[in-house]
């Protein structure tokens, strides 16, 4: 410390470099957290937002089987049980073995699922 005071001009010298210092390092720490939480806050926002299509049924109009292997054929019906992005998780009427996770791109090629719709509503942000 003694060697660092004499470069920076003393202890004063030493005391206005450590303080300048410290500013500057937390005024660049909290730009960073700011920018950190505002992309936390976003994030969890989008994730918490509602599935516009949660509980509606849907009427498949085309056969079709997506890449896990789930086989629906026209006049199947399923229903909406929560979104994900573009992950949606359904319930085929009449199938034992559910729920299924399909991708929303899968279930509009196959039924009457809205292609613009992600399964998540769009607010005005």
């Amino acid at each position: 410390m003694t060697t660092l005071a004499k470069k920076v001009g003393g202890p004063s010298g030493l005391l206005i470099a450590t303080l300048g210092g410290g500013y500057i390092i937390g005024r660049i720490t909290e730009a960073g957290g700011k920018k950190a939480v505002k992309a936390l806050v976003a994030a969890l926002k989008k994730r918490n937002m509602p599935c516009a299509t949660k509980g509606q049924l849907f009427r498949v109009v085309t056969d079709g089987e997506d890449s896990s292997g789930l086989k629906l054929s026209a006049g199947d019906e399923y229903r909406v049980l929560e979104c994900d992005g573009d992950a949606i998780l359904i319930e085929v009427l009449n199938d034992p073995d559910n729920p299924y996770f399909v991708s929303s791109e899968f279930l509009t090629t196959i039924s009457d699922f809205p292609a613009e719709d992600t399964g998540e509503v769009q607010t005005g942000d």
